[in-house]
């Protein structure tokens, strides 16, 4: 199989057994996808950030085209506020943005033979996408050998494990002491000269959380 890119696997390590993101945490996970997705343009170039606003900047690699609905909103835009990319992709009338980006990115998997399509929702109305046991495995299997044994972590693993603890998502792969332990060591490679990327994915994260908090506490007000 061939390996898997931050987003991918964050989709597989978040879906439930229904290939979709819980009810219960759908909406802070879809922006987890989001922030991970927009990590991933960033290091290929095709954007570039500046403070809390994004801007197209490059084409789309061939490879990556399961990011392309994020892609063409920022490319259409031109320039964007990082709240307004919230605001689309989580706080629309209709989910017709995120499943765009969702279904994009299941269907990169089940592509790669990482993931089977199934139904699921009321009805079976919405698709799923469901990871084989062995694209789990593997996927976890990698984070936990390097973040629990000795040796160098790599910027996508540091990545996909910020990500991960933030729609609290690591407690299923990784026991109370195991965590604490991860965080130790994540939060000191973002502070190391070599942890730009997974600083930019906790600025990414910081900024977009707190649009989603700040914007579901001003619904809560009005």
């Amino acid at each position: 199989m061939k390996d898997l890119s931050i987003v991918q696997k964050y989709m597989v390590c978040t879906v439930n057994d229904k290939g979709v993101f819980p009810f219960a945490s759908v909406e802070e996970r879809t922006l987890g996808l989001v922030a991970g997705a927009l990590l991933e343009l960033q290091m290929e170039g095709c954007i570039a950030v500046d403070g809390k606003k994004v801007s197209a900047a490059g084409a789309l690699p061939q490879d990556k085209g399961y990011l392309k609905p994020l892609y063409d909103f920022i490319r259409e835009k031109q320039s964007v506020k990082l709240y307004v990319v919230v605001d689309a992709y989580n706080f629309s009338w209709t989910d017709k943005r995120i499943n765009e980006l969702r279904d994009a990115v299941g269907g990169s998997l089940v592509q790669l033979g990482a993931a089977s399509a199934c139904k699921a929702g009321l009805l079976g109305k919405q698709a799923g996408y469901l990871p084989g046991p062995e694209t789990v495995r593997s996927v976890v299997e990698q984070m936990r050998a390097e973040l629990l044994e000795e040796g160098p972590v790599s910027d996508e693993t540091a990545a996909l494990v910020a990500l991960l603890e933030r729609v609290k998502c690591l407690k299923a792969y990784f026991s109370a002491f195991e965590q604490k332990a991860v965080r130790q060591k994540i939060e000191a490679l973002a502070q190391s000269p070599e942890g730009k990327m997974v600083r930019d994915m906790m600025t990414y994260l910081q900024i977009i959380m707190y649009s989603f908090a700040a914007r579901g506490a001003a619904a809560a007000g009005s």
